[in-house]
C-alpha cells in the first residue's frame, strides 16, 4: 500500500469515511506504513479541537505515530504553516481549513516515512 499516498487516503477518511481529523491521520498512517502502533488514546474524542491542550487533532495523531526522532521536526514544520498547534488559534486566523490541516500532517508523515525508507 506504499505507492498510495498518506494524503490521499487520510483526505478520503476525512472527508468521505467520516473520521475525525486524529483518526484520518493516524488510519491513513497505520494503512500506508503498514506499521500498527497500539494507540492508547481513543482518537474517535480528538476533534474538533479536543485533543489534549486543545491541539489540533491532525498534529496531535501525526505526533502519536511518529517515529521519536522525527516529532520535533514533525511539529514545527506543521506549526510553521498553520500558524499554531491549537485548533482554536488555527480556525481563528483562517490560515488553513481542517481538511487542509489534515493534508499537512499526512504530508508530514509521509516525508518522514520516506525517509525512514531511504
Amino acid at each position: 500500500m506504499q505507492n498510495e499516498a498518506m494524503l490521499d487516503v487520510a483526505v478520503f477518511l476525512f472527508r468521505k469515511g467520516r473520521k475525525n481529523c486524529a483518526e484520518a491521520v493516524a488510519e491513513a498512517w497505520q494503512k500506508v506504513s503498514g506499521r500498527d502502533p497500539e494507540l492508547k488514546e481513543n482518537l474517535s474524542k480528538c476533534g474538533s479541537g479536543r485533543a489534549p491542550q486543545g491541539l489540533c487533532g491532525a498534529i496531535y495523531a501525526a505526533q502519536l505515530v511518529s517515529d521519536e526522532e522525527k516529532k520535533a521536526e514533525l511539529t514545527d514544520r506543521f506549526a510553521d504553516a498553520a500558524g499554531s498547534l491549537v485548533c482554536r488559534e488555527i480556525r481563528s486566523m483562517k490560515k488553513l481549513s481542517c481538511t487542509a490541516c489534515v493534508e499537512l500532517a499526512a504530508t508530514l508523515l509521509d516525508e518522514n516515512l520516506q525517509e525512514t525508507a531511504a
